[in-house]
């Protein structure tokens, strides 16, 4: 057991070290984005929007899952779909796990896609509902039993160099961008979370059923269930 927590702390100090991140601090108007850089060389993302429909204004959420979660203040409103006007590109240094932080702030809108492709390969293409949100009590401090909701994190493994993230059906709030270098680093933690609770998760460090085919981490080990 010693062993194994070890693992985990080792793991975590790797990905904390070569972690970087992309949020919005402060209002930026319409018409102001287009050809706008967020970021460092090594990591950066730039707006398309010579619509100008995109902006950025505050507008606080949670994102994570049941047991953690990260409040973000504010919000880059995409304004409509994409199309090459109106888009982002991520651009890394280095291999990695690239996280989104994205939800529609409409309960009515069941099909709005995000999509993330790098060259020629879709490495993501999924409908984002509110719906998706966990409720999560304690998170409003002068109202503890207010449940609040958590929306979930993209993930994603890409290769350096450039990815697409598009958003073909309609406009899509993104509130934060983040990256952790090195596969390695991350399959070595997930593979000791799950080593530890017997649990089984897919490559992307979700928990699924027992009974889920295809490759998953079983036991602190990759394995392919048929």
């Amino acid at each position: 057991m010693k062993k194994l927590f070890t693992l985990i702390a080792v793991a975590a100090m790797a990905l904390s070290a070569n972690a970087q991140s992309i949020t919005f601090t402060e209002a930026v108007a319409k018409g102001n984005m287009n050809g706008k850089t967020f970021g460092n060389d090594n990591f950066k993302l730039t707006s398309t929007d010579a619509n100008n429909k995109q902006e950025i204004d505050a507008n606080p959420a949670y994102f994570g899952d049941a047991t953690t979660q990260t409040k973000a203040s504010y919000r880059l409103k995409t304004g409509g779909k994409s199309d090459s006007k109106n888009a982002l590109t991520i651009t890394t240094t280095k291999a990695g796990t690239l996280k989104v932080w994205a939800r529609t702030g409409s309960n009515s809108a069941t099909d709005r896609n995000v999509v993330i492709t790098q060259g020629e390969k879709e490495l993501y293409n999924q409908v984002v509902k509110e719906a998706d949100a966990v409720k999560v009590k304690g998170l409003d401090k002068e109202n503890p039993d207010k449940e609040t909701n958590v929306y979930p994190i993209i993930s994603v493994t890409v290769a350096a160099g450039d990815i697409a993230i598009t958003y073909p059906t309609n406009s899509i709030n993104f509130y934060g961008f983040f990256f952790e270098e090195g596969s390695a680093s991350v399959e070595t933690l997930k593979a000791a979370k799950a080593a530890q609770n017997g649990a089984t998760y897919n490559v992307a460090g979700q928990q699924v059923d027992a009974a889920a085919k295809g490759l998953v981490i079983k036991n602190g080990k990759k394995v392919v269930i048929k």
